[in-house]
C-alpha cells in the first residue's frame, strides 16, 4: 500500500524497472507487450494498491478481472497474494529461470493467487524483504527463487510469513525447500557416458557461477572419481569457463589451445547452453560427434533437440519445479509447526545423437 498518496503508473514502473508507456500498455491490456511482464504489472499494481481510473476501463477488460487482476482465477476475488523473491538476473534469463517462475504463476492462478515479483538486491545493497507499498495483510507466503546470503534468508524469516527456497536448499535456514537433484542428473549423464565407453572427460563450466553448477561438477566428479578408482584408468580435468558476457570466446579461446589428441573422449557441459555452443565450435573445427567426442548438457532447454547433433541432456523440470515449490508453501501454510520438509525432484535422462 501506498504511503502517500494514490500509487501512479510512474511508481509501478519503477518498481519493475521498465518504462510507463510498458505500465500503460500492460494495464490497459493492450498489444505489445509480453505475457509474463502483463502478468508482473498487474500483480504488483494490484499489491500496490493501484487504482485506474474510474473514467476510463481497461481496454483488456474481457481478459482481466480488473487493471489491478491477473488473468481471471477462481478464488482471487480476496487480493491474496505471495511474495516471489528472485535477482534480477534471474528474471530475465528464458531458459531455465523464467520457466520456473512461469511454473509459480502458473501453479498460483490454480490457487487463486497472484504473485508479486521482487529483486532482494538493488544497485548491491540490500533492499526493503517486504515493501511498505505491499499490503502486508493479503500476502499469504513467500518463495526464495535461487540462492540467497543466510542473512537475506534472516530477513525473510523475520516477516513472520511461510517461506520456501526453490533450486536451493540452507541446512541452517530452517527452511524447507523444493530444489531439482543437480548432483543426481550430473552423475546419471557420467555414468551413460561411462557405459559408451568412455575413459577420458572434460567438465566444461565455473562452479562458482551458481550452486548448481557447482553441485553438477561436484556430482560429475564423484561419479568418475569412483568408477576410475575401481578400474585404475581414467581422466577428468575441468575447463572453468566464467559464464559472463565474453564466455563464448573464452570458451572458443580455450578449444582452439587444444590439439586433437588432447581431445576427451567425452564432454560433460553445466547446461545445455554451454553444451550446444561447444557443439558448433567442435563441427567448425570437423570434429565427429559422438565419433571422436560425445557432448552431453544438464537441463534440456527448448533448443537442445535442435543442435548439430541433437543433444544429450538431463531434464530438470522448470515449470515442475515452481508449481512443486507453490504446493510446497501450501502445505507450510495449513501445517506451521510441521517438520522442515527438503524435496529433491528425480531429473530425467533426453537421450539423443549427441552421444
Amino acid at each position: 500500500m501506498s504511503r502517500g498518496g494514490k500509487v501512479t503508473m510512474q511508481q509501478i514502473a519503477d518498481r519493475l524497472h521498465v518504462s510507463k508507456y510498458t505500465v500503460s500498455q500492460a494495464l490497459a491490456g493492450k498489444g505489445g507487450v509480453s505475457e509474463a511482464t502483463r502478468q508482473r504489472v498487474m500483480e504488483t499494481a494490484r499489491a500496490m494498491g493501484y487504482e485506474a481510473p474510474s473514467s476510463r476501463p481497461p481496454l483488456g477488460a474481457a481478459v482481466y478481472d480488473s487493471a489491478l487482476a491477473r488473468p481471471s482465477a477462481a478464488g482471487d476475488a480476496d487480493g491474496r497474494y505471495i511474495v516471489v523473491w528472485m535477482s534480477r538476473i534471474h528474471q530475465e534469463e528464458p531458459m531455465y529461470w523464467q520457466r520456473v517462475l512461469g511454473g509459480i504463476q502458473e501453479a498460483c492462478r490454480l490457487h487463486g493467487w497472484g504473485a508479486v515479483v521482487l529483486a532482494p538486491f538493488d544497485d548491491g545493497h540490500v533492499s526493503d524483504i517486504l515493501p511498505p507499498y505491499l499490503d502486508r495483510t493479503r500476502c499469504v507466503g513467500g518463495l526464495a527463487v535461487g540462492s540467497f546470503p543466510l542473512k537475506q534468508l534472516a530477513a525473510m524469516k523475520r516477516t513472520a510469513l511461510p517461506v520456501v527456497l526453490v533450486d536451493h536448499q540452507e541446512p541452517f535456514s530452517g527452511l524447507d525447500s523444493v530444489a531439482n537433484d543437480n548432483i543426481a542428473a550430473a552423475r546419471m549423464i557420467s555414468g551413460l557416458l561411462l557405459d559408451r565407453g568412455c575413459r577420458s572427460f572434460v567438465f566444461v563450466g565455473s562452479d562458482r557461477f551458481s550452486v548448481s553448477f557447482r553441485e553438477r561438477w561436484l556430482g560429475c566428479r564423484s561419479a568418475l572419481e569412483q568408477t576410475f578408482a575401481q578400474r585404475k584408468d581414467g581422466e577428468l580435468r575441468r575447463w572453468t569457463i566464467p559464464y559472463s558476457r565474453e564466455w563464448i570466446d573464452t570458451l572458443q579461446a580455450r578449444l582452439s589451445r587444444t590439439r586433437p589428441d588432447e581431445l576427451p573422449d567425452a564432454f560433460v557441459c553445466a547446461n545445455d547452453d554451454i553444451a550446444a555452443e561447444l557443439l558448433k565450435l567442435l563441427l567448425q573445427r570437423g570434429v565427429d560427434v559422438p565419433g571422436r567426442c560425445r557432448v552431453a548438457g544438464i537441463d534440456n532447454i527448448e533448443g537442445s533437440a535442435w543442435t548439430r547433433p541433437p543433444l544429450t541432456t538431463m531434464d530438470l523440470g522448470k515449470e515442475q519445479l515452481g508449481q512443486r515449490a507453490v504446493e510446497a508453501l501450501e502445505r507450510r501454510i495449513a501445517r506451521p509447526s510441521a517438520p522442515v520438509e527438503r524435496v529433491g525432484l528425480v531429473p530425467e535422462l533426453v537421450l539423443r545423437a549427441s552421444t
